[in-house]
């Protein structure tokens, strides 16, 4: 039954992932009365089916990668192999884990927690539909955080079984013994790189010339090398055209990108990591006014929608499609809802990771882009394999590469391939988003023997510095 919309409250959060449950913290902590709406399970997309399960998946993967070479560190491992059931499970174990964290900080900071799905009544009204009812309650301020999905592709309708998206990946019942990847971004490749950790055999079809292009091209070029050395099929420059479901596989039709011979490829499973388009269904949006463009909520520099006092933020945007990002968006938002006045996000300066193996980090722009813009640059580039800690521990060396202004000496880029670099990376991003230059990087002193002396080096190299190359 319907309710009467006695309960009320300063901000009504719609949804619960790293930018709805931040927002509804924050604010809480800020003295205001909030509500957070979620009608899955608390943590969203990212903690349940995103970043964090996908890293407990790559984590088993690089356990029993390091676990078959045990012999080169003296130490016997018999009969190394894995559980393809226990790997999924152990996943979900963690995201549920998570999840209940986000119920843990709920209650600590008396957010109140409204199961169900929302939808704008218009006026500061919001209906949530649940198992009871519709329940309303009215808000002075309502936040969509709503995050986004999957995007499918002509001629590849997604069925779940046979052609799949990354929330089926993570959930299979069995390993495949192929697959085709269509999509070579993050989530492409990271899930290239798992399920060839465990034989599976792996075609990946991207339709831009290198694989991660939004990385640094060098960054591209050492990953694909990687990627062929573990045996993985890259077919880049290339699109799927068609893509049929059957009983035993998928048949996919791949041609190159402008037109040419086509080539039939069969795999047992076939995932579609294209992109995202945002949750804007059945929330009311264009009842009460709120526009959408092409499959997003378009917002100010406040986060504000065509209509007073309903805001959005995180992937709903379609700006940056990051959890990091969403996160400071919600922090921002919500003191600014609650009188404060805080710094804006530094879009310029979010960072980047890529969990494959080897994992890829980055901030800022690419040599080409900088180059394009007309900066006067400085590059410098350190490989990791001579570094001691790259040695002893055994790992894929790859490089940092670091891009500095070359009359300012402000970090313009960093690019890194290689061991813990999606670590690593915070401390370019410090230096980017603060007035540490090339010189105090250089000259603040990087312990030995770790992995962070390749950025040193790589700052060193750009001016001419570098002594171990």
């Amino acid at each position: 039954m319907s309710g009467s919309a006695d309960e009320r409250f300063d901000l009504v959060v719609i949804g619960s992932g790293p930018g709805g449950y931040v927002a509804a913290i924050r604010a809480a902590q800020l003295g205001l009365k909030v509500a957070c709406v979620e009608r899955e399970s608390l943590g969203g997309i990212c903690l349940n089916w995103g970043c964090i399960p996908t890293k407990a998946l790559l984590r088993s993967a690089e356990v029993l990668e390091l676990a078959r070479r045990a012999g080169e560190f003296g130490v016997v491992a018999k009969e190394v192999g894995y559980d393809f059931a226990a790997m999924i499970a152990r996943s979900r174990g963690v995201a549920t884990k998570i999840s209940k964290g986000v119920a843990f900080l709920f209650k600590k900071n008396k957010v109140s927690h409204i199961p169900g799905t929302a939808r704008l009544g218009g006026a500061g009204l919001v209906d949530v539909q649940a198992e009871g009812g519709v329940r309303q309650v009215r808000a002075e301020h309502i936040i969509v955080a709503t995050g986004a999905r999957a995007r499918s592709l002509p001629g590849m309708e997604l069925d779940g079984e046979r052609i799949i998206a990354y929330r089926e990946a993570m959930s299979l019942a069995r390993r495949p013994a192929s697959m085709i990847i269509v999509g070579a971004g993050a989530i492409g490749v990271e899930f290239a790189s798992f399920y060839r950790a465990l034989d599976t055999e792996v075609t990946v079809v991207e339709f831009l010339p290198r694989l991660v292009p939004n990385e640094d091209k060098d960054i591209s070029t050492e990953l694909e090398r990687a990627f062929k050395k573990r045996g993985i099929k890259l077919m880049t420059g290339h699109k799927v055209s068609r893509a049929e479901s059957s009983g035993s596989g998928v048949r996919a039709l791949v041609e190159p990108a402008q037109g040419g011979t086509v080539t039939p490829v069969e795999a047992d499973v076939l995932l579609v990591a294209v992109g995202i388009t945002g949750n804007v269904e059945n929330l009311g949006l264009e009842e009460v006014g709120v526009k959408t463009e092409r499959g997003f909520i378009p917002v100010d520099q406040e986060f504000r929608t065509a209509v007073k006092n309903v805001y959005a933020i995180g992937d709903v945007i379609g700006r940056v499609a990051l959890a990091h990002v969403a996160s400071a968006e919600a922090v921002y938002l919500a003191e600014r809802i609650a009188g404060h006045d805080p710094q804006p996000v530094p879009y310029e300066a979010v960072p980047a990771c890529t969990y494959c193996h080897p994992e890829i980090a980055s901030v800022g722009l690419t040599e080409e882009k900088a180059r394009q813009a007309g900066l006067e640059i400085k590059v410098g580039k350190f490989p990791f394999g001579p570094l001691g800690k790259t040695i002893a521990a055994g790992e894929y060396p790859g490089f940092a590469k670091f891009i500095w202004d070359a009359s300012s000496g402000a970090l313009v880029g960093a690019h890194m391939i290689g061991p813990a670099v999606t670590d690593l990376i915070a401390a370019p991003t410090l230096a980017k988003t603060t007035e540490v230059n090339a010189a105090s990087f250089i000259h603040t002193i990087h312990a030995h023997p770790t992995f962070a002396e390749a950025m040193k080096e790589a700052a060193e190299d750009a001016y001419g510095m570098a002594i171990h190359i």
